[in-house]
């Protein structure tokens, strides 16, 4: 198997589990909902009841892409942390 194949693999079964927990966590929310807070919340405020995960990843990557493991090597060296 090679490796893009492995990060294929990977990287669907993560997003998978991840769409799973979040799926089962705002089951569980609504499930502690009354009917009238549920019919409250679809009438005023259905316009932000959106989730951006694509939002989140992009978050992730841009902080992976400012973030360097050779940054605390070098914060450490320059005494930045003291």
């Amino acid at each position: 198997m090679s490796s893009q194949q492995t990060l294929d693999q990977t990287a669907k079964n993560k997003l998978a589990m991840l769409v799973t927990q979040l799926g089962a966590t705002v089951d569980q929310a609504i499930e502690d909902m009354e009917p009238r807070e549920i019919d409250f919340i679809l009438s005023n405020f259905a316009k932000y009841l959106t989730y951006d995960l694509k939002r989140n990843f992009e978050d992730a990557r841009e902080t992976n892409l400012k973030e360097s493991p050779f940054d605390a090597i070098i914060n450490d060296n320059l005494n930045l942390d003291n």
